[in-house]
């Protein structure tokens, strides 16, 4: 009888897969993002604690694939409109954020005597911030569309961009010998720009006809297998011409993305990308030296304090710079000072290609992590980490913020009431008169303090500022009521509140019918053009006066109502 023996390799994922299905159990009762408790996992079962794990060739590769399935999501997700709309928090505060922390962090480590190559890949890599945590929090706490949230997402966005041009730099900085640094950089990303177009030609020509053949065999099964294959074969492509896997895993996704099979395919790889991106991180928690703990403890919690503290300084002072106010300059700060996961992709990265010593890794790793396990707490407490600062420095607050500050901060399923002259007061009254919450705005100073004096919240502004209605807390809001002066104004900025993915009824109240249909198409779901009504109004009593019936009347005014709505019905459509 021959006796089976169960290969390493077999073993050694099984206690993978249970240590991390036993820590990210532990890790929710505990409130610690996944992240952390795969990290933690590794950590636990790999060589330098339990060793239950000691060859992680295999696992290697598997975490190479979570990192290229990865990028490819992020490149489904990855949007040029989304990116026009974001465009000063991601190429202002993201490019300023990204270069001032990079220099300031290689300046630190190159000061306590690592190599200045060393120190830029590792400070480039502490610069980044979790989007995974960061997105996942903001969500849960349902603050995704509050302005410093706004502003953080973006600045993740460009950090993920980012994130790609260093893992295409990174196999060029690991060059000791040969042409000189700039001419290896130069030519990675010259390969990286053919790469580019020959991607970009199979995207246009060869993924349509692919995919029209798996989607007429109308088997799930095949489609799976159908972006597996596009995507490792983009990876190996990649990898070919000596950079990482993930690069062509993101140029694909982007393309992708532009398709009209972007959410089938979104969907059936989501599986596949957190089973590796879980192998991924538990490799990554392998690496960590937790005997390090034993005698630089000390050394590793500064370190963390002091990654946490500069990052949220200098995204902070960034912030200012381009015209933020101090409070949501350190709401946006707070949610990107610990580190990120595309961080521990570039260090895992330059460690294998010897740019950084294992021990050092594990050193910048620790503290990363303990950075990532306090991200939860700083977006949670944000609020009031932000408001002790400001008491702390004895700032004083400026008049707009002090007018922000009458927003009640937990206002939900309330009206927004853009406009507190006749039409506006009256409209108060009756959502006052029916138990209905309402915040009113109004550029008119004399109707802020008339509507004050009788105990409505009226702030100064106007709603065609889409901040100012986030502000507001638009996206907890029952209804929008709007009003503008300009046809334009009005499209632009129903359209911008469309754009940023609030989905709430708007109601646009509007000079001319012929106006309705542009609203409309913006996104509005009613609009009230007064000069009209008012004329239905009139034509109304005057038949009224010679004597027509009530009902007649009021069919033919409906009648008319409905003969001008028909043209808006069929824009929207």
């Amino acid at each position: 009888m021959v006796e089976w023996q169960q290969p390493t390799f077999f073993i050694e994922l099984l206690v993978i897969l249970a240590g991390s299905l036993i820590a990210v159990i532990i890790g929710r009762r505990l409130r610690l993002p996944d992240i952390v408790a795969y990290l933690l996992a590794g950590a636990i079962i790999g060589p330098h604690a339990l060793g239950l794990v000691r060859d992680d060739e295999s696992i290697r590769f598997f975490s190479d694939l979570g990192v290229a399935f990865l990028l490819f999501e992020l490149g489904l997700e990855f949007s040029l409109s989304k990116l026009k709309s974001l465009g000063r928090s991601v190429f202002g505060l993201g490019v300023l954020q990204v270069v001032l922390t990079t220099a300031l962090l290689a300046g630190l480590l190159n000061e306590f005597g690592h190599p200045l190559v060393s120190a830029l890949v590792a400070a480039g890599a502490l610069a980044l911030s979790s989007t995974a945590i960061a997105a996942h929090e903001l969500r849960r706490l349902k603050l995704t569309h509050r302005h410093h949230a706004q502003l953080a997402l973006g600045v993740l966005l460009f950090q993920d961009i980012a994130a790609v041009l260093m893992l295409i730099l990174v196999p060029a900085l690991a060059g000791t010998e040969g042409p000189p640094l700039y001419e290896q950089i130069g030519w990675a990303l010259g390969k990286s720009f053919l790469l580019g177009a020959i991607l970009l030609a199979a995207a246009r020509w060869v993924l349509p006809w692919i995919f029209r053949e798996v989607a007429a065999a109308e088997s799930d099964e095949v489609f799976v297998l159908a972006i597996l294959v596009i995507v490792l074969s983009s990876g190996w492509l990649t990898r070919a011409f000596g950079l990482s896997m993930a690069f062509g895993a993101f140029s694909i996704g982007v393309m992708l993305g532009e398709s009209e099979f972007r959410h089938q395919v979104e969907m059936d790889v989501r599986p596949f990308r957190h089973m590796l991106m879980g192998l991924f991180f538990v490799g990554i928690g392998m690496r960590l030296d937790m005997r390090l703990l034993e005698w630089q403890w000390q050394i590793l919690l500064a370190g963390t304090l002091l990654l946490v503290l500069l990052k949220s300084a200098v995204a902070a002072i960034s912030a200012m710079l381009i015209g933020e106010s101090f409070a949501s300059a350190g709401k946006a700060a707070l949610i990107l000072a610990p580190a990120g996961e595309f961080g521990f992709a570039l260090i895992a990265l330059a460690t294998g290609m010897g740019v950084l010593s294992a021990e050092t890794s594990s050193q910048i790793l620790l503290a990363a992590l303990g950075s990532m396990a306090l991200s939860p707490l700083l977006i949670r407490y944000n609020f009031e980490i932000t408001d002790s600062v400001i008491r702390l420095f004895g700032r004083k607050r400026s008049a707009r913020e002090k007018e922000m500050d009458r927003i009640p901060e937990h206002l939900c399923d309330h009206v927004i009431l853009a406009g507190y002259g006749r039409v506006g007061e009256m409209v108060a009254g009756f959502l006052r008169a029916n138990g209905v919450p309402f915040i009113a705005l109004d550029i008119d100073t004399e109707r802020v303090k008339r509507g004050r004096a009788v105990g409505d919240t009226v702030i100064y502004g106007s709603c065609g500022r889409v901040e100012l209605l986030q502000r507001c807390h638009i996206d907890r809001a029952r209804l929008a009521i709007l009003t503008f002066r300009s046809l334009k104004e009005a499209q632009r900025v129903v359209g911008h509140i469309r754009a940023l993915g609030y989905r709430l009824p708007i109601l646009v109240r509007t000079q001319h019918h012929h106006d309705c249909i542009g609203l409309v198409k913006a996104g509005a779901d009613h609009v009230v053009p007064e000069m009209f009504e008012s004329s239905l109004l009139i034509a109304a009593e005057v038949l009224t006066m010679l004597g027509l019936a009530r009902d007649e009347i009021e069919r033919q005014v409906e009648g008319e109502r409905e003969r001008h709505a028909r043209p808006s019905r069929t824009a929207a459509r």
